[in-house]
């Protein structure tokens, strides 16, 4: 396998998207079989980048990066979706003193050529990404302990990509990020973008059982965070209409669209959607969890949702 440059970063600006990059042409007029195998496979779903490259995602996890270089399209994945599990070089962080790995994206396109290469990157998706049948030092993997605890085995960004490949002409986008600069170098991240009979609606999306929403010092974590998104939204509002344009115009020439594309509106009003999880009858610490979750409907900003799984994704 050819060794390569680590995962590109977004360099924070919406007009950096161009519709007339050469991969967008390229994937128009002259598509290789390997990405038509990618788009056949119904469990895959693609991403537009601002950068102008694509991510091609298994239930969140990614099973490519596909980006125009050296005059040809090329796809990478992460060094552990080939079986390779030992890092490149370590580094150290000052600010945490502490070493950690560091891992390369990888040359894969031959693996998309058959079927069972696909499936062998996906298989070391469940393993290492998903994580559900993995052992912890106990040896219990995440589906025993969930049972245990009554609550269905999944994680966010599987619910993510359920969600997004349940409802494919729904949701535009997923994992949006935006690097902006205010007292230091923060993230803008939004799980989910839907667009809703024109609307263009912000969505994040948690776990009933995720800590950030539970009460803690005064207010939950996700309030702080909630309200940020609020901000953004309200900042960039034109910028977000014109840049979801023309992604959608992008997503609709390469094949990865085949809905509206015009956009009327911005939500101004971000979604919290909080997915129960919660199995069999709600104990009196669930009941009472849930309705706290309710009640961030009262004084907030944003729109709180709760939604059963798996009755969300069906």
């Amino acid at each position: 396998m050819v060794m390569s440059m680590l995962k590109p970063k977004t360099n924070g600006h919406f007009e950096a998207l161009n519709e007339k990059s050469q991969l967008w042409q390229a994937l128009e007029n002259n598509p290789p079989q390997w990405w038509k195998n990618l788009l056949e496979d119904k469990e895959l779903y693609v991403e537009i980048r601002k950068d102008n490259y694509a991510n091609v995602y298994y239930y969140g996890g990614n099973v490519a990066l596909v980006r125009w270089t050296g005059g040809r399209i090329i796809a990478e994945t992460h060094q552990k979706y080939l079986g390779d599990e030992e890092p490149v070089r370590t580094k150290t962080v000052k600010q945490k003193e502490r070493e950690i790995k560091v891992y390369e994206y990888r040359n894969c396109m031959d693996k998309f050529q058959s079927k069972e290469g696909l499936e062998e990157i996906k298989r070391h998706i469940r393993e290492t990404y998903h994580d559900i049948h993995v052992k912890n030092g106990r040896q219990e993997t995440r589906e025993t302990r969930d049972k245990d605890k009554h609550v269905y085995t999944s994680n966010e960004k599987s619910v993510q990509g359920e969600l997004k490949l349940r409802f494919p002409n729904r949701y535009i986008d997923s994992e949006f990020a935006y690097r902006y600069r205010t007292e230091g170098k923060k993230i803008i991240r939004f799980d989910l973008v839907e667009l809703r009979e024109g609307k263009l609606v912000f969505i994040e999306l948690k776990l009933i059982t995720d800590t950030r929403l539970r009460i803690q010092k005064g207010e939950p974590e996700i309030i702080e965070q909630m309200n940020q998104y609020c901000g953004f939204i309200s900042k960039h509002t034109k910028e977000l209409k014109d840049y979801y344009s023309k992604l959608l115009r992008i997503k609709k020439r390469i094949g990865l669209w085949n809905g509206e594309i015009k956009i009327e509106e911005v939500s101004l009003k971000p979604e919290l959607l909080v997915v129960n999880t919660y199995k069999d009858k709600m104990s009196d610490a669930r009941n009472t969890r849930k309705e706290a979750i309710e009640r961030l409907k009262e004084k907030t900003e944003f729109e709180t949702i709760i939604k059963d799984y798996p009755g969300l994704c069906k």
